[in-house]
């Protein structure tokens, strides 16, 4: 089995493409408990042609328009146009820093990741959910919610809040 810090691997992947930002479990670990994953999700708004990409080792998964294998063997799910219909603009925009040893990646915006994990629900990504707002929960920024969010997603998410907080 491949064995690769996937910090690391994020770190290489923003190197060699520029920005980017990543949205999965990459970005649940910076907000909450640890969530082990053997591939990396992220946005890129201004993602390189395939003939750039596979110059610098990419390599695209046979049958997929936007899941390759970096240089080093990690699947990376590439998302151009937006995450759970939120645009992949604003997810840049609205992007966080971390550190990761003496480089930096760019995460979703914790109310992004809300949003996008809702939408997405999947029993992992529920998971998750709940881990982000009991972990987060008096941090979530309403009005960034309500940016993204229609108004049944942020009483659902208020209302998952307000059970787990208590």
């Amino acid at each position: 089995m491949l064995r690769v810090d996937l910090r690391q691997e994020a770190s290489r992947i923003t190197r060699e493409l520029g920005k980017v930002v990543f949205v999965g479990a990459l970005a649940i670990n910076h907000y909450a408990r640890f969530r082990g994953t053997r591939d990396i999700d992220l946005v890129a708004v201004n993602l390189p042609d395939e003939g750039k990409l596979s110059g610098l080792g990419y390599r695209r998964i046979e049958g997929s328009r936007n899941s390759w294998y970096t240089p080093r063997g990690v699947k990376a799910d590439f998302y151009t146009k937006d995450l759970g219909g939120i645009p992949a603009g604003w997810i840049v925009k609205t992007s966080v820093s971390v550190k990761v040893g003496r480089k930096v990646i760019q995460v979703i915006s914790l109310e992004g990741l809300i949003v996008s994990k809702l939408r997405a629900g999947r029993p992992q990504d529920i998971a998750d959910l709940r881990q982000l707002v009991a972990s987060r929960g008096r941090t979530i920024r309403w009005d960034v919610i309500a940016q993204i969010g229609d108004g049944l997603e942020v009483t659902e998410l208020k209302r998952l809040a307000e059970a787990l907080a208590s």
